[in-house]
């Protein structure tokens, strides 16, 4: 409980949580809410409008919001979860940490539950302050607030939770395997940016890439979420998506897979390799 509890104080204690907590928040909330709300004003003759509103409206909080957590909402939390566990050898502490704790799998299970729970303020203020970005668009426009049912608002809760927590574990294992930060974040950014992209995008044209896709992370965050009713943003940009989707079982099921496999690594990596002479 004290190397938990340590490790929740790191955490805390580190600007970059709160960061990349502000960072995350206002990038969800740009994209769900003020870029769409701005085109519902400044363009009145557009087809669809009172789609865009009915959208924006808090009874539709959980289709809404969900839609920025697949890979926004994951890229923030590779970078937390590449701070948490890769800092330690860039700070050089980590000899220093692993001898006087009991051992180095309570020190990484230590690690990783201060993650699990560092991670849910990441889930809660989203939708909180999306609730109030929607509400206070529904009384600019005469519209009754009516919030979503409270299992529909338990299960986002949950997938918003599980989704952020594969990418999280996804940062620990890149930090262990770099044994540092900066070309964890790299290779992290890279591979949710760039290569996740262009496989679900040539998986259009060639199946053997439409297969791989679908067990990538993005694939199966993005049905995951739709699977709650959310419609999937095919635009083109970093937040797009025009892959295949796949069931909503089958992607919690690998969601969940990733979390445990990432995590597992990671913790055979610290418990056997050298960790003297790090940087």
């Amino acid at each position: 409980m004290n190397s938990l509890l340590a490790e929740l104080l790191l955490i805390r204690r580190r600007a970059a949580t709160w960061i990349l907590l502000g960072f995350w928040t206002a990038i969800a909330l740009l994209f769900s809410y003020v870029l769409p709300y701005y085109a519902y004003t400044a363009n009145t003759n557009f087809h669809g409008r009172g789609i865009v509103l009915y959208v924006l409206l808090p009874q539709n909080l959980v289709s809404t919001i969900t839609t920025t957590f697949p890979f926004f909402g994951g890229t923030m939390v590779l970078i937390l979860g590449v701070l948490c566990m890769g800092s330690e050898y860039n700070w050089g502490t980590l000899t220093t940490v692993l001898v006087q704790r009991d051992g180095r799998l309570k020190f990484f299970l230590s690690k990783i539950a201060a993650l699990a729970i560092a991670i849910v303020p990441f889930v809660l203020l989203v939708f909180v302050l999306g609730f109030v970005a929607s509400s206070i668009i529904a009384l600019r426009e005469d519209q009754a607030i009516m919030l979503p049912s409270m299992w529909d608002l338990v299960r986002a809760l949950s997938v918003g939770w599980l989704l952020l927590a594969a990418w999280a574990s996804f940062g620990v294992l890149l930090a262990v395997l770099s044994k540092g930060t900066a070309l964890a974040i790299g290779l992290g950014i890279i591979y949710g940016l760039v290569l996740e992209g262009i496989i679900s995008s040539f998986g259009q044209q060639i199946d053997l890439l439409d297969q791989v896709s679908k067990g990538l992370l993005r694939t199966n965050g993005y049905s995951l979420i739709s699977a709650l009713g959310s419609s999937i943003p095919a635009e083109a940009g970093p937040g797009g998506f025009s892959g295949t989707t796949v069931s909503g079982t089958q992607a919690l099921i690998v969601i969940v897979v990733y979390i445990l496999l990432f995590v597992a690594f990671s913790a055979l990596v610290v418990k056997r390799r050298d960790v003297s002479g790090t940087s």
